[in-house]
């Protein structure tokens, strides 16, 4: 464009002196001069023309190319919410449900909610979480019951600009916390039995503890009853604390555990050994069938799984009855069956047996020094191994629990 310029100034220059040296001509010269002005204006408005032509295309290009990018992003964004497995909902800055994902629709069976203003749906809690992110424009997060269920609300406020001033809406997501709210409720009421457990026999060492150091008890007899009694229930508080110690190192698995090939003749061999005194008092025939087979385990935990079912199959058996212990493979399976004649398990408390502290006959644990712990340390034990527990039982009739646990490389 410069040159255009110089070139329409040189042959300005050029026609004065043209018109002064020859002035018969000058006024051809000047038409001849407006004439080559007048072309090359139409050649710059032409060329301006074309520029303004080509920016204005790479401007519509931009835009487009702008305009397909946030149309592919938005898209994808949609794809994205409406694939989610969290919940969703979006709303508007009116108070109103512009959006909710097909979790949302599906995990709380309401179909129609768009257009709906979010006062009219919400109540208690999950209104008070809402309502203070919309109207303070503030995330907000809380553990809130919907439908029987727990869920983690997270309230976050959307902004239409990076300065966070013009707010646009509220998006709410939902987490499904109800399995985590059931751990922890059941931790607290572990924690309480455990308290509970561990008062009553305190209570009793402390009473028979203060008459003996009172002196209130002279008798020889009644003192050896009484220090006996105390025995008693430091073994049992021992036991006690040794289960809950179990439990708790086959819940955390961090801790390394040594496994070996087991065989289970030795260990069951050496439990009826210990409970022979028991067997012979109630006559109790005893039938017993082991696989030669080794399992590759931690040594304790076989052998506290038998103890368990072992011991319940002795307490609870009739006078005279009969106790059957097998193992077996099948397939890819290491099965161990323990069975007795004893009374059964109602069908109220089979669904609880393996259940902390539960007991079918309260009294008759304490008698016998139950610690309601046994058959849960065998489901721990039984989890720990990826296996199952199966329990049979009828009233009047006996109980057979059934164990089976995968066969893990090696471990024949």
């Amino acid at each position: 464009m410069t040159k255009s310029y110089l070139k329409v100034v040189l042959m300005g220059v050029v026609a004065l002196l043209l018109c002064y040296f020859n002035k018969a001509y000058s006024l051809y010269i000047m038409l001849l001069f407006i004439f080559v002005c007048a072309i090359n204006a139409y050649q710059l408005e032409s060329h301006y023309q074309r520029m303004g032509r080509f920016f204005q295309r790479e401007k519509d290009n931009e835009i487009k190319e702008v305009e397909i990018e946030n149309k592919y992003h938005e898209k994808i964004l949609s794809q994205l919410i409406r694939s989610m497995n969290l919940p969703m909902l979006f709303i508007d800055k009116e108070g109103k449900i512009a959006f909710t994902n097909q979790s949302f629709r599906k995990g709380f069976e309401i179909p129609h909610l768009k257009g709906r203003y979010y006062k009219d749906i919400f109540v208690g809690e999950m209104l008070d979480l809402v309502d203070q992110c919309y109207v303070f424009e503030r995330p907000l997060s809380s553990v809130v019951k919907i439908q029987s269920r727990y869920y983690q609300v997270e309230s976050s406020p959307v902004f239409s600009d990076k300065e966070h001033l013009i707010f646009d809406g509220t998006i709410v997501l939902f987490t499904d916390v109800s399995k985590m709210k059931e751990i922890e409720d059941m931790q607290k009421q572990f924690l309480s039995d455990v308290s509970h457990e561990l008062k009553t026999p305190m209570t009793s060492i402390r009473g028979y503890s203060e008459l003996l150091q009172a002196g209130m008890i002279d008798d020889p007899k009644v003192r050896k009853q009484a220090l006996d009694k105390i025995q008693k229930e430091v073994d049992h508080m021992s036991q006690l604390i040794g289960d809950i110690l179990m439990i708790s190192r086959l819940e955390n698995k961090d801790i390394e555990v040594i496994k070996h090939p087991v065989h289970l003749q030795p260990i069951v061999d050496d439990i009826l050994e210990s409970l022979k005194v028991e067997i012979e008092k109630r006559e109790i025939t005893v039938e017993c069938d082991l696989t030669s087979q080794t399992y590759l385990a931690n040594h304790q935990h076989i052998q506290q799984l038998m103890n368990n079912l072992i011991n319940n199959a002795v307490k609870y058996n009739k006078q005279k009855g009969s106790l059957n212990i097998h193992s077996y493979l099948v397939d890819q399976d290491y099965i161990i069956e323990v069975s007795d004649t004893g009374r059964g398990i109602s069908l109220i408390d089979q669904g609880r047996v393996f259940e902390r502290f539960f007991r079918c006959d309260a009294g008759r644990d304490k008698e016998t020094g139950g610690t309601g712990l046994g058959l849960a340390i065998v489901k721990h034990i039984v989890q720990y191994y990826k296996g199952t527990i199966h329990l049979e039982s009828e009233l009047g009739k006996g109980t057979t629990f059934k164990v089976v646990l995968p066969i893990i490389k090696d471990s024949l």
